[in-house]
């Protein structure tokens, strides 16, 4: 089975993070195209809202980077220190005039005129959804963006698009940690609208890869045997966990080049069913039924 090259995140490149240069983001992104990644994960909110505008600079000293990437921008989170927000809460705003305003931010920031995937961050309770595939209708056609995806929706928030738009992917948390989108019907939901599913913190926060967490203790032996079966170190065993799912595709947020090819090399080859229930069971502490 052929499993997906990751997705470079850029959440942590800026002001959430590691805080690159524009040169610094540059040398990273040429790294990531020589290991063969071709996406880029980006929201309006990363780094306060900074970092789409530090990704934009990287393409003005290399604006030949920008043909190598498709871009999936993220937009519909209102941060409490975002601008104009009076009450100072985080809230979700999947308005047309909220939504808007913020892809005519995301794209001045990155100086590009059309994104390849425009998704909406986190489902708005208060989203009137013929009005939001309505706006969506009018900025394709305008050709502000190419494909249409959701991030956190989950299997009762999925269907609100049917009949109405056809999504790309779906962004949702899935780890050995954090496994329930596999159970609760989110995961199979996404891949019956014929959507990609984009898994986001893989490694489940580093807990797994810890020495001091109840989660590592309970999988730290057969983790230990798989990766000396197949050669792994414990983060590509985890990561290699994640993309051995039909259809679903990491997220690595990773600033070091060497990481991605470690990433990039754990995604090559999935791993055996029993070794991977092996490790889900160790994780979960119970067997499937």
């Amino acid at each position: 089975m052929a499993i997906l090259k990751p997705i470079l995140g850029l959440m942590r490149c800026g002001d959430w993070g590691q805080k690159l240069t524009p040169k610094a983001l540059v040398e990273l992104l040429a790294a990531a195209v020589d290991l063969g990644i071709d996406t880029l994960d980006l929201a309006d909110i990363y780094g306060n809202h900074s970092t789409n505008a530090l990704l934009g600079d990287a393409f003005v000293i290399s604006p030949e980077l920008r043909q190598k990437f498709k871009l999936v921008a993220k937009i519909g989170i209102v941060l409490p220190t975002s601008m104009g927000n009076k009450r100072g809460i985080q809230y979700y705003d999947l308005s047309p005039e909220h939504l808007q305003k913020a892809l005519d931010e995301t794209r001045r920031a990155l100086n590009v005129e059309k994104l390849d995937t425009l998704m909406l961050h986190r489902f708005d309770a208060l989203m009137k959804p013929a009005e939001t595939s309505d706006w969506l209708n009018q900025q394709r056609n305008l050709g502000s963006f190419a494909s249409f995806a959701v991030s956190n929706f989950d299997a009762h928030a999925l269907p609100v698009f049917d009949g109405l738009q056809a999504i790309c992917a779906n962004q949702i948390e899935l780890s050995l940690q954090q496994s329930s989108a596999l159970t609760n019907g989110t995961h199979i939901a996404t891949l019956a609208r014929g959507a990609t599913v984009q898994a986001w913190s893989p490694l489940g926060g580093g807990e797994l890869l810890a020495t001091n967490t109840a989660a590592a203790a309970r999988i730290q032996p057969i983790l230990s045997e798989i990766c000396a079966e197949l050669e792994l170190d414990a983060a590509s065993a985890l990561l290699r966990w994640v993309a051995s799912v039909p259809s679903t595709q990491i997220v690595v947020g990773s600033t070091r080049a060497d990481r991605l090819r470690d990433a990039v090399a754990a995604c090559a080859t999935p791993l055996p069913h029993d070794a991977w229930y092996a490790l889900w069971e160790a994780a979960r502490g119970f067997a499937v039924p």
